[in-house]
């Protein structure tokens, strides 16, 4: 559990969890409610968060919520704050945690997206919540699975079409029918499209490294969480 070696503006900070510090911060996963409560209450005491960070109902969709509106029955991949004293959080384990700054600290976002909610536009949406432009904003992409071991379809490799992203890079040809995509870099290519070219990659692979959760790799496991806040 540290903070990130990104430069934020004053008064704003981010983090990332591993496996061991604190541990599963997820209840949906079969782990005992209890000890999801004392990781997360772990998570807020570490960093001095100034509140609690307002949990997501994940589900793959394309919906942002801002911070008044997130509630833990909220079904939601993404949430937005202009306010002071709040908190931004995504539970991943291989989908990508993409944590959003406007350059003067006012506006902030998280956002969990797996290979549906980016082809479908939850980036989009994200930064439309913002009230600065785009190339005044930088972006965090956290640790998520990697190309080299993240097999896909040809229905994968369809539905980006249409955001102009795909090339050699963002996926390669593996077997017939099978691609290696690279997430990562298929969200920055969406951000840099929509004018956010400060974008930093975290470049750790949940697959490869165990210090953190991987669905793919182990399929019953816990969740990291990737969270920025306001002070």
């Amino acid at each position: 559990m540290e903070l990130l070696d990104w430069n934020l503006p004053e008064g704003v900070f981010a983090a990332v969890t591993t496996v061991s510090q604190p541990g599963n911060l997820a209840v949906h996963v079969g782990d005992d409610p209890a000890a999801v409560i004392r990781n997360r209450r772990q998570l807020q005491n570490q960093f001095d968060l100034p509140v609690s960070p307002r949990w997501l109902r994940q589900v793959h969709s394309t919906r942002v919520v801002d911070f008044d509106d997130a509630y833990p029955t909220a079904e939601a991949d993404a949430i937005y704050a202009n306010q002071s004293q709040t908190v931004c959080a995504v539970l991943t384990a291989d989908c990508l945690p993409i944590l959003l700054c406007s350059d003067d600290g006012s506006e902030i976002a998280a956002v969990h997206a797996g290979w549906r909610g980016l082809a479908g536009g939850i980036i989009d949406n994200a930064l439309m919540r913002f009230d600065c432009p785009a190339h005044q904003l930088s972006a965090y992409i956290g640790p998520a699975i990697s190309m080299p071991v993240f097999e896909v379809g040809d229905e994968v490799r369809a539905a980006f079409l249409s955001t102009g992203a795909v090339d050699s890079e963002t996926f390669r040809s593996h077997i017939a029918g099978k691609w290696h995509a690279n997430l990562p870099l298929l969200a920055q290519r969406i951000l840099e499209q929509h004018g956010c070219q400060a974008v930093k990659q975290s470049g750790h692979c949940t697959y490869t490294d165990s210090r953190w959760y991987s669905y793919r790799r182990d399929s019953s496991c816990g969740r990291i969480a990737s969270v920025i806040w306001k002070k």
